[in-house]
């Protein structure tokens, strides 16, 4: 009974640091709020400048000029709801067009060639040189590869439509479990559940390294408390508080537009309750680093940073491959348990699979809770219970 005397304890801590409390079971909650303001009140748009350069041709005594056809084609697509983030802009000069480009005023510029529609109308003419089209932007931001491969997508539906060419296959798009029902924001929550998790990293570390700041510890040893009864005591309201955090962070999601599926809330609480497990035992590794609860705020941060941006808490990542097992490969971001607690989460969440499949996923949560452990307690001992 002698860990319930160091829960009770615990209690007590806690609500006299109130700041170490609110601050882990709000961040997640703010965490949702923040990511909704960005992907759901901002409405994405590409702006593509369109120039055109080509010289047209007379078409049975009649001129014409299929670039400006593709300018108002292109126009008038992006008044579809489904391509109204898309707004195209015609410019004359492409050195114009350059410039707006470096301002940050446009994603792409699309610029015909002057022989477009007399080779739209005579594929034959002048053999020796095939028509291109230009794509001009920054091809490391995203904006410009949406913006390009929408603009691409449009140019070769108008060339098709004009010339009277049918493609002899067509295109089919099968969305993987709930992926297609899912909104850029739902998307993102999954991670930010683990992520409420993760922050009591800092309230775990904070409670364990408090006893040998104060010498309470000293006491405690001197009661023939075991370091397994310590823990014991210290993991359970830190069990609480992540699941309190966790509930919050999903209570605010569903207020914002998350849909919880049916018969997915327990098992989410599951994956919490491993993953709180295996952040206490890494909390130990970082209470054994630190000798006061300022060290923890201090060198704390390092650790939480790493598993907030590393296991695809905050956002999807994935690590360098080190090796194959089980025809699974291994990155290196796959030794921190989050990673695997996500893609648990999104497994089930996201792609529509069975609870059964993340089995090897949960697993993988115990073994390395387990090496937290093993290797947390060596410390911890090494560092505060010999000294007491």
């Amino acid at each position: 009974m002698r860990w319930y005397f160091v829960f009770i304890k615990s209690i007590r801590e806690q609500i006299r640091d109130y700041w170490i409390l609110l601050l882990t079971i709000s961040l997640a909650p703010f965490f949702v709020f923040m990511y909704y303001l960005m992907v759901e009140t901002e409405t994405p748009e590409f702006n593509i400048i369109l120039v055109n350069q080509d010289e047209g041709a007379f078409f049975f005594n009649h001129p014409l000029n299929l670039g400006d056809s593709l300018i108002y084609y292109m126009q008038l697509v992006s008044m579809d709801q489904e391509k109204a983030m898309l707004h195209f802009t015609e410019q004359d000069k492409r050195l114009a067009g350059i410039e707006l480009l470096q301002k940050g005023e446009a994603d792409v510029m699309v610029v015909f060639p002057r022989k477009l529609t007399m080779k739209l109308l005579n594929p034959a003419y002048d053999d020796s040189t095939r028509t291109v089209l230009e794509l001009v932007g920054d091809v490391t931001d995203i904006q410009y590869i949406i913006g390009a491969v929408w603009s691409e997508e449009l140019i070769n539906q108008f060339i098709r439509e004009a010339s009277g060419i049918s493609l002899p296959i067509g295109w089919k798009e099968t969305t993987l479990g709930y992926s297609g029902q899912r909104t850029e924001f739902e998307l993102y929550l999954p991670g930010i559940m683990i992520l409420a998790v993760i922050m009591m990293i800092f309230s775990a570390s904070a409670a364990i390294v408090r006893e040998p700041e104060a010498r309470t510890l000293e006491r405690l040893k001197i009661s023939n408390l075991s370091a397994l009864e310590f823990l014991g005591g210290v993991s359970l309201i830190q069990v609480i508080i992540a699941i309190v955090s966790l509930l919050l962070t999903i209570g605010v999601g569903v207020f914002l537009g998350y849909t919880l599926l049916p018969g997915t809330f327990w098992f989410i609480l599951l994956v919490a309750f491993l993953t709180s497990l295996s952040m206490i035992t890494f909390s130990l590794i970082v209470a054994a680093i630190c000798r006061s609860i300022k060290d923890v705020a201090i060198i704390g941060t390092f650790p939480l940073f790493i598993l907030m941006f590393f296991t695809g808490a905050a956002f999807p990542i994935s690590g360098g491959k080190l090796f194959t097992l089980a025809g699974k490969p291994f990155h290196i971001n796959d030794i921190l348990s989050p990673t695997w607690a996500v893609d648990a989460l999104n497994k089930v969440l996201v792609k529509g699979q069975e609870i059964r499949e993340t089995i090897s996923d949960l697993a993988m949560i115990l073994v390395l809770t387990l090496a937290y452990f093993i290797i947390g307690v060596w410390a911890f001992r090494r560092r505060h219970m010999r000294a007491a």
